[in-house]
């Protein structure tokens, strides 16, 4: 779904529409399991624009085998009617119509029925966000199959592609420090600055062990070392650990691979 989705992606690599029909298909399937007769979202029409509009919501029900059984109660009295009102399970007077990007009358709804601090709709899909969206399209075009790993390492630091088979990530923090570390895996390659603040860098595929000097004056570049001298990197790759000598990376020898 991720790979190739059927009705297209969003500004970034957010395929919206699959999703929500891939995730219809799987409470369809536990909509059966307990003898449920429909499922109720709480949708909006018109609230996202590329999953919420009515053909998408239509395309949604089709592809997940559940045309008619998706109540929308929020904006139910604007959309045709679903087989539980046609069978007198609900009536068209008790359904909303809010339609549109505003949450205004979600929020006097929440009000009303004493719902204190509603949640926030912001945040939403890390796929929408353009910077991780760009990472996403970098490794499903250099890897088959991503694992769980894989996915996790798009969330932190900063993503350079040094070729084909590897790439290069350097944390921003102390928190990415340690969630790079926390993802490192036997065959990753990992460097630090010996004896100065900075960052952990993680250089990971086949070709890894030929890129340890970019590597390192990457790391280097990103951390407190002086500027002026070379200054000494460890490397380290499962149980082995050496050190490498190395200066600090000028902008064009590596900006150019960054994602």
């Amino acid at each position: 779904m991720l790979k190739h989705p059927k009705y297209g992606r969003g500004a970034g690599f957010n395929p919206c529409v699959d999703c929500r029909a891939m995730m219809f298909d799987a409470a369809k399937k536990h909509m059966e399991e307990i003898g449920a007769e429909f499922i109720i979202s709480g949708e909006v029409l018109g609230q996202r624009p590329m999953s919420q509009h009515g053909p998408a919501l239509r395309t949604i029900e089709k592809e997940s085998g559940l045309k008619g059984k998706i109540v929308r109660p929020l904006s139910a009295a604007l959309l045709p009617k679903t087989d539980p009102e046609k069978n007198g399970l609900i009536q068209r007077k008790d359904l909303g119509m809010i339609k549109g990007r505003s949450r205004k009358p979600q929020l006097q709804m929440a009000k009303e029925f004493g719902i204190q601090d509603p949640p926030n709709a912001g945040g939403g899909c890390l796929l929408t966000d353009k910077a991780f969206g760009k990472r996403a399209f970098d490794l499903f075009d250099h890897t088959e199959t991503p694992t769980f790993n894989d996915i996790d390492l798009l969330k932190v630091g900063r993503h350079f592609r040094l070729d084909e088979h590897t790439k290069l990530v350097v944390g921003r923090g102390k928190e990415e420090n340690a969630n790079i570390s926390l993802l490192a895996l036997p065959d990753d390659i990992k460097l630090e600055a010996k004896d100065v603040m900075g960052p952990t860098s993680l250089l990971r595929g086949k070709t890894a062990d030929q890129h340890k000097e970019l590597a390192a004056s990457i790391t280097l570049r990103y951390s407190d070392a002086p500027k002026d001298s070379t200054h000494t990197v460890l490397v380290m790759k499962d149980t082995y650990k050496e050190e490498v000598e190395a200066n600090h990376a000028q902008e064009e020898s590596y900006l150019k691979f960054r994602i």
